[in-house]
């Protein structure tokens, strides 16, 4: 038997992952003691940066709510505006609501005909905060974010002639 090539314990002997952990050089540790808090400070702006898509997210849901509203009712009226901003207090997001693209076939009631189209944008800027001082005002980026969803009426209005 060859037992130079089967390592210290035997041929069931795993690697050493870490060699350089065991070594009893006090650089090895503080370069080990580094790693670690560059590693810990990764992943706390990772999962601090969630937040951004999670308020994308939530955006998104609010406006296709808004849109769903909208398509059923044919108009743009109380309705629509209760969800808005029932969802606004839910979620927490104050955005802006603004409907484009929209032709109206009563502009006093706002009514949409069926199979026209209307756009409905919300927009929103979420402020992500980079460095939290015990001094002086948090350091902060602002990202917009701006939701655009189309939708189309799912209700017949007969008109007066």
């Amino acid at each position: 038997m060859n037992r130079q090539h089967r390592g210290l314990w035997g041929r069931a002997s795993l690697p050493r992952p870490f060699p350089k952990l065991l070594n009893k050089e006090g650089s090895s540790y503080f370069d080990l003691i580094i790693k670690t808090l560059v590693v810990i400070t990764l992943m706390a702006t990772v999962i601090s940066f969630l937040g951004v898509f999670t308020t994308y997210l939530n955006l998104n849901h609010m406006c296709r709510r808004v849109v769903r509203v909208v398509e059923l009712e044919g108009q743009i009226a109380e309705p629509a505006y209760d969800v808005f901003y029932r969802l606004k207090q839910q979620t927490g997001l104050s955005p802006e609501m603004t409907i484009e693209d929209v032709v109206y076939c009563d502009e006093q009631s706002q009514k949409i005909q069926l199979r026209d189209t209307f756009t409905i944008t919300m927009t929103y800027s979420h402020a992500f905060t980079l460095f939290r001082p015990s001094f002086t005002a948090p350091i902060q980026i602002h990202i917009p974010m701006r939701v655009s969803i189309t939708g189309m009426s799912e209700k017949y209005w007969k008109l007066p002639e």
